[in-house]
């Protein structure tokens, strides 16, 4: 009886292995984002004309070649509200973890706000960051295996509003497509 329960509450636990996609505290938020981009019939039309695989593709994608991982996602699949995207410099041949990329950056979207934005009214939209101009911003790599990359990263976001805010707690764990 004592195994069963403890197999049902390591089996429910946010920080196994069978996570994917992105996480991380907001504004007072837990914010789960575990949908990559996918075509719509409503108002948002992410890249038109974009088949499904390839916007997974977009959302997924390591160049070797240049050593550079996007990470892109969303809380719905075709209607978003918010989204994130993530980029950064990697190195897999590195070998060494936790592995600190000389270049990330970072962008918060959310899409349901209606009106301009960055205007003094729109709280949620932040124009992003990157660690080559902000030691506010940190990201590290813990693993990379069989193309599955996992890391955790915090950070000031910046509005064009104005206001800053910070994203903390940062988790992502994504399997990635090679670009060729």
């Amino acid at each position: 009886m004592i195994i069963l329960f403890l197999l049902i509450l390591l089996s429910g636990s946010p920080a196994s292995d069978d996570f994917t996609g992105v996480a991380f505290h907001f504004k007072n938020r837990d914010i789960h984002l575990l949908h990559p981009m996918r075509r719509s019939d409503g108002v948002y039309h992410p890249r038109d004309g974009l088949s499904n695989a390839s916007l997974d593709t977009l959302s997924n994608f390591f160049d070797p070649a240049a050593r550079h991982v996007e990470i892109i996602r969303q809380d719905h699949p075709s209607q978003p509200t918010m989204g994130l995207a993530l980029a950064f410099e990697f190195d897999e041949a590195n070998g060494e973890y936790p592995y600190t990329p000389a270049y990330a950056a970072l962008q918060l979207k959310n899409f349901g706000w209606g009106g301009l934005e960055f205007s003094v009214r729109d709280t949620m939209n932040y124009t992003g960051v990157s660690n080559d101009v902000s030691d506010d911003f940190t990201i590290e790599i813990i693993d990379f295996h069989n193309d599955t990359i996992t890391g955790l990263f915090s950070g000031l976001l910046l509005s064009g509003a104005g206001p800053m805010a910070g994203i903390e707690e940062g988790r992502f764990r994504v399997r990635l497509y090679r670009l060729q």
